[in-house]
């Protein structure tokens, strides 16, 4: 159900001159080796502990592309399929126990790049995509809670995006220069698209006058054939859990301008009561090594 990866500082190369850089922005420089844990996660866990090291814990993509059952196969709506997948980890595989997550774990990765991979399914776009991941975040938090994990949560979460996905609107336009609340678009901007897709109120919360919109999952309910257009109604309050969880992973390696431009564009986005809290989404991750 997931595979793990070992974190470090990264200390950086010749060619790589802007760390200190990096670290005034907040961005910490991180280096993840992919590890074979074969039987006793907690075993595991316990000695990067020891050895000052914390692991990134990774959801196996064939619970999204598995034929029949795989819930990007399926429509996109993943939260039924992770929430009972992430339930059976906490159960099983060490990283959880007593109400905590284990020290040692620092991030759940729910998926890499979910918009090519929405992409070789019959060619969907990055909203849909975006959508299915909402619905697994939706899904941990069920799990979460079934599970009684205590609150607040220590475990951050995230998603390997591209820092562009292919839009019709750019920079260059008005809706890009205002914030969300004020009707501002996302762009080509991945982070903001997320955040777009995120934003939605938890079903429970929803006015009992308008019934149809209590309704938890995809809305209209038959969305594939219009993915585009749909919504994703959460069990959980997923946007608060966004906004207070997200760590940004930036693959490969952007070069500082890179960066600080996309994260004071997501900045610049946020509405002003929610600015304050963005230092929490940052965070560089640099390989040497290819994802496998």
């Amino acid at each position: 159900l997931a595979s793990y990866w070992l974190v470090s500082t990264w200390h950086g190369h010749a060619d790589r001159t802007d760390l200190n850089e990096l670290r005034e922005f907040n961005v910490r420089p991180l280096l993840l080796h992919h590890c074979v844990v074969q039987s006793n996660v907690g075993e595991f866990l316990d000695k990067a502990w020891m050895k000052g090291l914390s692991v990134v814990v990774e959801l196996q993509p064939q619970l999204f592309l598995e034929p029949t059952t795989g819930c990007f196969v399926t429509g996109f709506d993943c939260y039924e399929r992770i929430k009972v997948a992430y339930r059976q980890m906490l159960n099983a595989s060490g990283i959880w126990s007593d109400g905590k997550y284990h020290p040692a774990v620092q991030a759940l990765l729910l998926a890499r790049d979910p918009v090519a991979l929405a992409a070789t399914l019959g060619g969907f776009g990055s909203h849909a995509a975006l959508l299915g991941i909402v619905s697994a975040w939706d899904g941990v938090l069920g799990a979460e809670m079934d599970m009684g994990v205590a609150r607040p949560v220590s475990l951050d979460i995230t998603v390997l995006l591209p820092m562009a996905l292919p839009s019709s609107t750019t920079a260059a336009d008005a809706c890009f220069r205002k914030k969300a609340s004020q009707g501002g678009c996302a762009g080509s901007h991945s982070l903001r698209a997320m955040y777009v897709a995120a934003w939605q109120e938890p079903g429970f919360m929803r006015t009992l006058d308008l019934p149809d919109l209590t309704r938890r999952g995809f809305w209209p309910p038959d969305s594939t054939a219009r993915m585009e257009e749909a919504v994703y109604v959460p069990h959980n309050d997923v946007f608060s859990s966004f906004l207070s969880r997200w760590v940004q992973m930036f693959p490969g390696s952007p070069s500082l301008d890179e960066i600080v431009t996309y994260l004071r564009q997501f900045q610049e986005f946020l509405p002003s009561e929610y600015a304050e809290s963005g230092g929490k989404h940052k965070s560089l991750v640099e390989l040497n090594n290819p994802w496998n």
